[in-house]
């Protein structure tokens, strides 16, 4: 009985410890995050005054296009190299860890060379493909061929410093790649205009580049050797699976490009620019605060630990758990303050659709940041089948939500139906997991995942009504989901009982 006893309390204690480690990370990439955040909010102040709802359209328009380009070409660098990198730096073999940083910049360059020569030879197609068959943009999009193989060259460094454990560096790359846009996004906005979009987007991808090899190269000299057959054969495991992850992305980023083309359309330029500043702009940038933790830190994490599911599943369970707990009072937070950040950031009367479409799609965010965790798990085993087959499906059922959601119910429909897409992408990863690998959801992290969902939900509802009342009861929600999870936070982490006895110590 006395060795039952001190098991549980250790059980208890290795527990704490892991949530610990998370809310500390959180707070960590979330905090960088945000001040990322408020640099974006920034740019679109001067965007949304500047360029108006019709310069929102001709960035997203760019944007999704040559992302397609990059994730079709870049062989899931980012992702597929992570895993060997935390191999190697778990075993504490420096030569080993050297040479994989080799083989990740090799191909990595590779990548950057092939995006460039893509982009280049689809440019018209691309022109015409985005803009309904005007091939007037041809010259842009061959300029922003150079922004393509500057991700794949960033992709590959970032992959780096994950896989190293270099967080510290990791988070100030990311905090310092937002500086640099500031100072040259609204000297071009300012002076060209709508002429000034597609060198923003070039000269911020070169300035995410050279702010990312930056912090990379401190600790590992570039060296790379991309037309070495030897050295590139050693990685064709390693890019067999990068080849998976790239169909997958390239479906991916087609059907974003597809519902950019489909809105444009349907409701025209200026309600594509509404579109994104409501979901890319908002919530794409919020959830990113909260993922940025499962990227960075969870996922090496959980990558060294794949081999064995029992200690996998456990961190899946405790990742999520924690998660959901952080994100719930967030994500309704969000929703009551969505319109005073369209008021601040952007000119109200030209986005006020944009409120309805990210109150309703933040939702979603809840469901992701359970989601993601499991999800990490066939990218971490490398199960190359399964992946492409989830995210396929994945594809498809984002765009059959938009296009019903857009048809039934237009911009509250579109914002639901970014919701109902998270939602069915966690029901998606959970059936995986299940049948895969017997991954089954902890009763603590169900229960507390219901409760919170309901009053995610619930303040959904309440803010479409658009009233005083509906946002005070949104509001009563809000202290009510924070409640719940600060009890968590207090009986299963040191970090709300250390900052209570230091302010009582006060």
């Amino acid at each position: 009985m006395r060795y039952d006893i001190v098991d549980n309390l250790n059980s208890i204690e290795t527990d704490r410890k892991l949530y610990d480690r998370i809310v500390k990370y959180t707070g960590v990439f979330g905090g960088v995050q945000v001040v990322s955040v408020v640099i974006k909010m920034l740019l679109n102040v001067f965007k949304s005054r500047l360029l108006g709802p019709e310069g929102y359209g001709l960035s997203e328009s760019f944007n999704k296009n040559t992302e397609l380009i990059a994730n079709s070409t870049g062989l899931g660098i980012n992702t597929v190299a992570v895993p060997e990198i935390s191999q190697s730096f778990d075993e504490a073999d420096a030569s080993l860890l050297a040479h994989k940083v080799l083989l990740t910049r090799s191909w990595a360059l590779l990548t950057a060379l092939l995006g460039l020569v893509v982009s280049l030879a689809l440019a018209p197609v691309l022109s015409r493909w985005a803009f309904n068959g005007d091939s007037g943009y041809t010259v842009s999009f061959m300029v922003l061929s150079m922004s393509v193989a500057a991700t794949a060259v960033t992709n590959g460094e970032t992959a780096i410093l994950k896989g190293s454990g270099l967080l510290r560096e990791l988070a100030l790359s990311q905090l310092f790649t937002g500086v640099v846009a500031l100072f040259i996004v609204i000297p071009l906005f300012w002076f060209y205009r709508l002429g000034g979009v597609v060198p923003a987007l070039l000269l911020t991808t070169l300035g995410n580049m050279a702010v990312t090899c930056f912090y990379s190269v401190r600790h590992f000299p570039y060296k790379a050797r991309p037309f070495s057959v030897s050295l590139l054969r050693e990685g064709t495991g390693m890019i067999g699976f990068g080849l998976i992850l790239t169909v997958a992305a390239f479906f991916m980023s087609w059907a974003w490009s597809f519902i950019a083309k489909f809105l444009t359309e349907c409701a025209g330029q200026e309600f594509l620019g509404v579109y994104s500043a409501g979901y890319f702009l908002l919530v794409v940038n919020f959830t990113t605060l909260l993922v940025s933790v499962i990227d960075s830190e969870y996922y090496p994490r959980l990558s060294a630990s794949a081999g064995d599911l029992p200690k996998a599943h456990g961190l899946m369970n405790d990742q999520s758990l924690v998660m959901c707990m952080i994100s719930a009072p967030l994500v309704i937070l969000f929703q009551l303050l969505v319109p005073l950040m369209v008021l601040v950031v952007l000119e109200y009367d030209n986005f006020i659709d944009s409120i309805l479409i990210a109150q309703m799609a933040v939702m979603g965010t809840y469901f992701k940041t359970v989601s993601h965790p499991i999800a990490y798990l066939v990218v971490a085993r490398s199960d190359s089948k399964i992946y492409v087959m989830q995210e396929t499906l994945c594809a498809i059922l984002l765009i059959i939500c938009v296009m019903t959601g857009y048809n039934l119910g237009g911009a509250l429909g579109l914002g639901l139906s970014f919701a109902a897409w998270e939602l069915a992408y966690l029901m998606l990863g959970m059936i995986v997991a299940y049948f895969r690998y017997g991954f089954v959801m902890s009763s603590k992290l169900v229960r507390n995942f219901l409760i919170q969902g309901v009053l995610v939900v619930s303040a959904g509802a309440f803010v479409s009504l658009g009233s005083v009342t509906g946002y005070a009861g949104c509001a009563v929600l809000c202290v009510v989901s924070l409640v719940i999870s600060f009890r968590f936070m207090s009986r299963h982490t040191s970090f709300i009982p250390s900052i209570l006895s230091k302010l009582s110590r006060k």
